[in-house]
């Protein structure tokens, strides 16, 4: 059975003053993101893609928002599945975002939170992703005498 992705990015700080672009993409079968990471412009959409491609290999389609970076990265590399851009097709991933803004303080305004580091960045969406799989055991509770 083909998938449907949507793909889009988010923003966020490192150290303030540097932007970190984060590249998802959600698989609407699978009901979750399936590949997300960080980088930079066109070559970071088309990195995505490829990820994937490797991932999921029947796409039927992908839904982008407007960010030109999709179209022109995937014209210029002959991707078969051109992006579908309209924000009606990418409800699922920017809901993510708004969970991600929502549970995640260093996603939300510069001036007041931001990561101190790219490699705690990194490990914090890893966590957010996978906190599903993360066995983590209860607290005992110990009897008050």
């Amino acid at each position: 059975m083909p998938d449907t992705i949507e793909m889009d990015e988010s923003y966020t700080f490192v150290k303030k003053q540097q932007r970190a672009v984060v590249w998802l993409a959600y698989c609407r079968r699978a009901g979750r993101v399936v590949y997300y990471l960080i980088g930079e412009g066109k070559e970071a959409a088309l990195q995505l893609y490829k990820q994937v491609k490797r991932t999921i290999a029947n796409i039927s389609c992908i839904s982008t928002d407007a960010n030109s970076c999709y179209g022109s990265a995937f014209a210029e590399h002959q991707v078969k599945e051109s992006p579908i851009t309209t924000k009606a097709e990418t409800h699922l991933i920017e809901s993510t975002n708004s969970r991600i803004r929502d549970n995640l303080a260093r996603f939300n305004r510069r001036s007041k939170r931001f990561s101190k580091s790219w490699k705690m960045l990194q490990y914090t969406l890893l966590s957010f992703f996978n906190q599903d799989k993360i066995n983590i055991a209860p607290a005992q509770r110990q009897a008050r005498t």
